[in-house]
């Protein structure tokens, strides 16, 4: 795990990544529809190309709750590694987050701290994901909460073949008043079990997939939620660009990078962030 973001930038990011309430796990209503509570996790990667805003990637946020300040969280925005990098590996310059101003309704963008300021994950570096401490002021966001993460506390956890899911990512509707809108799209599961897969700007991966039509390059990093039984767990991160694409046995699927990784990277930052936190006290 990259030490810099983990030792003096946790102190100064620790207090204000922090959200008051805790998040609670979101439920299927009676038609498996969309749960209100999970349309504010999302958010898009842009850079900005002329006078064109280019979508790269999405990004979501996820709290893990502090163990110093019961009842609050940290907030993490997570998104596939790749996301951060352009076709020759290198870091991304100009990059922005585009979000929901919970003030006014309208999209607004917000810059994204640089490539070598995130956290891989701390068991597997090579894994595609990425996570930071970021909770953007004033921003409509409602972060996932770690126990929704599917194997989070179970690593055997594992969805049903043919179980429904849908994964969200950030679109901006309008020309003149432009506003922030989660796009859903759904699946099943088609492959539960993860297998070794080359993901196009990552390496090999272990990837489990989904149904429903092929995903849009710009869907990498999105967060994929799998119905189990009366609630939705995150089952991963979207993987749009696979080795696979082009076989025609896979076509319509898209990877799915287990929740696990995003579990270890966030629970592992907040447990860095709790011990920079002891005897500290928390502005009202």
């Amino acid at each position: 795990m990259r030490k810099a973001i983990l030792s003096s930038a946790a102190a100064a990011v620790a207090l204000a990544s922090i959200l008051a309430i805790t998040p609670k796990a979101s439920h299927a209503d009676e038609e498996a529809g969309v749960p209100s509570g999970t349309q504010r996790n999302v958010a898009g990667i842009v850079i900005h190309s002329g006078s064109r805003s280019v979508q790269v990637g999405t990004a979501f946020f996820v709290a893990v709750p502090s163990s110093v300040f019961p009842g609050r969280s940290f907030v993490y925005l997570v998104t596939a590694h790749h996301n951060l990098l352009d076709g020759n590996g290198s870091p991304r310059a100009g990059l922005l987050l585009t979000l929901e101003d919970s003030a006014t309704g309208k999209m607004r963008e917000e810059p994204l701290p640089a490539e070598n300021r995130w956290v891989l994950d701390p068991n597997q570096v090579k894994a595609d994901v990425a996570a930071i401490p970021l909770t953007p002021k004033g921003a409509s966001i409602a972060p996932i909460p770690l126990g929704s993460l599917l194997g989070g506390d179970d690593p055997l956890a594992r969805p049903e073949t043919g179980a429904q899911v849908y994964y969200l990512t950030a679109a901006t509707v309008g020309v003149n008043q432009r506003r922030f809108e989660a796009l859903a799209r759904f699946g099943h599961v088609s492959v539960a079990d993860p297998a070794d897969t080359e993901v196009i700007g990552a390496g090999l991966q272990t990837l489990s997939y989904l149904d429903g039509g092929s995903a849009p390059g710009f869907s990498s990093g999105a967060p994929v939620f799998v119905s189990l039984g009366l609630r939705f767990a995150l089952w991963g991160i979207l993987e749009a660009n696979t080795s696979l694409n082009t076989d025609p046995v896979f076509s319509g699927l898209a990877g799915v990078l287990p929740a696990r990784y995003v579990a270890e990277t966030c629970k592992k930052m907040g447990e860095v962030q709790d011990k920079t936190l002891q005897g500290a006290k928390l502005p009202e």
